[in-house]
């Protein structure tokens, strides 16, 4: 289980008092907050025409990403790439070390990195601190 500081108890907080919706977990990064929510919450996380979302972005004056909460690695992989579709998923484990490949087309390959590898920093980050597994793009080649 990941500790949460004092900081980001207030960043949970603010989020629920803003959307309604039950938030399990966050990480805070320089450009962008990003929010994990409870499994059937992403409706009320985001509001009517996006008006709760809107009204966090606000808050936090930074890019805001709301993913859905899931205990199934494959299940969260495809929603935190979402809408890139994942051809493949691998896992390997070597001398206790978890590493997680997935492959996107190659079309897809650099939304899946984002702009100066934002996006697929991101989201390893967010699969080390919810799976303790490290995340690698496949090459499709």
């Amino acid at each position: 289980m990941v500790e949460l500081t004092n900081d980001d108890l207030k960043a949970l907080t603010i989020f629920e008092k803003l959307t309604g919706a039950s938030a399990t977990d966050l990480l805070i990064g320089e450009k962008s907050v990003v929010f994990l929510v409870a499994k059937g919450d992403m409706g009320r996380a985001i509001g009517p025409k996006g008006a709760h979302i809107t009204r966090v972005r606000n808050a936090f004056s930074r890019q805001v990403l709301v993913f859905e909460e899931s205990s199934d690695m494959e299940e969260f992989l495809r929603a935190i790439f979402s809408p890139i579709a994942i051809k493949n998923i691998n896992i390997h484990e070597k001398n206790n070390d978890k590493t997680v490949y997935v492959s996107v087309d190659d079309k897809d390959r650099g939304a899946a990195i984002g702009r100066n590898g934002d996006r697929i920093k991101l989201h390893r980050e967010l699969i080390l601190r919810k799976f303790r597994c490290n995340l690698r793009l496949a090459n499709t080649r």
